[in-house]
């Protein structure tokens, strides 16, 4: 299983004994593997430098020993005696790139999965394996005198999981090692890992490592029973939770810190995760999912993260990620980038997302590329609120220092879907805005009706309430360090003085015009009502 997370194909180890390596979309040939610079950094990356952290958690390492063949095992020899001449203390900046204890997990992770599927298949190298378990001692020993406590969420996480599978292969720590070893798995479960399974930053990608790290804990042999049934409760629940946030296309949501490849897609880890119609939910975490005829759309009504350290939190309060027929249509801006600067603040903000907002009044502060100063935190609508709406409703509620937003999301029975949102009164301009991607069509029927199409899919806009506006273009980003154009539909409300509203109707059949203006008419009276 762990394996899956750090696998490369046979041409990406072919590339590696010229010293070329493929990280995170960008390739940097060395020239040869004795030219390898293990800080080489990538001008765009700035001041956050991710690529060369991948580049020496060595993941490749893991493709090499577990595959066994001589040609590989002279690659994996070759990569050590580099990156053990790069790994002095004495060298510029070690701490920024080789010896950091996330970094250094990574290793263990990938390196240990590597060996023990070579041995599993009896291709077992004892010169290549020795060398290897040289290094993992030194990782395994620096990480144990630097668990990252002051970050917490999932940087101890990380660490700890590394922990637990390296002292399976050694067969444990001895007593108050594995004592000290149990009371911190323990804790972090219990304080990262929400009762619905949702890792607490609320990210679908760092939710495929925690359900990697609580597999890893339920099968440590030497934590306590209790401590193991904890990780197995949880990790069910997590895998439960890392599938409901998961695309057709097999690949996650977008929400808050995440892009795809970090983790492979959910089925090759978990199987088959198909799922029925109907409205499934993380109530702990803010999630909510629905599915109605050829329509999937994913909700967050949750906080930014945790009080202590919400780092990898976007302001994407109650805003939406939708599909059509397995292709996405409103999409997340992503995250492109870890350095500060404007993208990061921008693709971090509210007025990036598919959320309803006030122009200028963004409800969080940002400092830097992971610290946040003013908080906020939106909420599902409880039954109780959604009582009296069609059957598998989705909503929710966000207050800000301009006013109070909600967001219902309703299935109609004619297969159409209705988003509806609603803004306290108040003089602040207030928008909802979609990012859709380029290659979808843009077409303006008239003033109340857009229609988009994809190859063959075709989806209709009803404006119920509002008005529809194509704003300038943006970017999204869906892998790390690669922008993609996206337009922008901006649906302003009407009114300033009482409650205002703007109510969208998405349908994939068309209708005829009277039947369309009198179900748009029946609707704006009844979801006013509701928000």
């Amino acid at each position: 299983m762990i394996g899956r997370y750090y696998r490369v194909d046979a041409a990406a180890r072919a590339e590696a004994a010229r010293g070329v390596f493929r990280l995170m979309g960008r390739q940097v040939d060395f020239g040869g593997m004795a030219d390898i610079d293990w800080r080489h950094c990538l001008p765009e990356e700035k001041d956050h430098h991710l690529w060369r952290m991948k580049l020496c958690q060595l993941e490749v390492m893991h493709s090499l020993l577990a595959e066994g063949d001589a040609d590989d095992a002279q690659t994996a020899l070759a990569l050590l005696d580099m990156f053990e001449r790069a790994t002095g203390f004495d060298l510029p900046a070690p701490f920024q790139t080789i010896w950091s204890p996330y970094g250094a997990s990574h290793r263990i992770l990938a390196l240990l999965s590597g060996v023990a599927l070579a041995q599993a298949r009896g291709k077992a190298d004892p010169q290549l394996h020795g060398r290897v378990a040289g290094l993992l001692r030194r990782d395994a020993a620096f990480v144990r005198a630097n668990v990252e406590h002051d970050l917490r969420n999932n940087h101890t996480e990380r660490n700890l999981a590394a922990l637990c599978l390296y002292g399976m292969a050694c067969g444990g720590y001895g007593g108050a090692a594995n004592r000290r070893l149990d009371r911190e798995v323990a804790a972090i479960i219990a304080q990262t890992i929400l009762p619905d399974g949702m890792q607490i930053e609320r990210s679908a990608m760092y939710q495929g490592l925690s359900v990697m790290a609580l597999r890893i804990f339920a099968a440590t042999t030497f934590l306590q029973a209790e401590t193991r049934a904890l990780a197995r409760i949880r990790g069910d629940a997590a895998a439960r939770a890392w599938a409901l946030l998961s695309h057709r296309d097999g690949e996650i949501v977008l929400f808050n810190d995440a892009w795809m490849g970090e983790v492979p897609p959910v089925a090759s880890v978990l199987g088959d995760v198909s799922r029925t119609g109907g409205s499934s939910s993380l109530p702990d975490a803010g999630y909510a999912h629905l599915a109605h005829g050829m329509i999937d759309v994913w909700m967050d009504a949750g906080a930014i993260g945790p009080a202590w350290n919400p780092g990898h939190g976007h302001a994407d309060f109650l805003a939406l990620e939708l599909d059509v027929a397995g292709e996405r249509l409103f999409v997340d801006p992503g995250t492109s980038q870890y350095s500060t600067g404007p993208r990061r603040a921008h693709e971090r903000s509210a007025a990036s997302h598919n959320g309803p907002c006030f122009d200028g009044a963004e409800p969080v502060d940002y400092l830097g590329c992971f610290k946040v100063g003013r908080l906020a935190a939106a909420r599902p609508l409880d039954p109780g609120e959604l009582a009296g709406l069609p059957d598998h409703t989705i909503g929710g509620v966000l207050r800000t220092g301009a006013g109070k937003v909600r967001r219902l999301v309703t299935p109609l029975p004619d297969g159409a879907l209705l988003i509806a949102d609603g803004w306290s009164p108040g003089p602040a301009p207030a928008r909802s805005r979609f990012l859709i991607p380029a290659d979808w069509q843009i077409t303006v029927e008239n003033a109340l009706l857009l229609r988009l199409r994809k190859g063959a899919t075709v989806v209709w806009l009803d404006i119920v309430e509002g008005a529809a506006v194509l704003a300038p273009p943006d970017h999204w980003s869906r892998h790390y360090m690669a922008l993609e154009r996206a337009q922008v539909l901006d649906i302003l409300p009407v009114g300033h003085d009482d409650w205002r509203f703007g109510i969208m109707r998405l349908r994939t059949t068309p209708s005829a015009v009277g039947e369309r203006i009198e179900t748009l008419q029946l609707l704006r009276e009844r979801v006013r009502e509701g928000l």
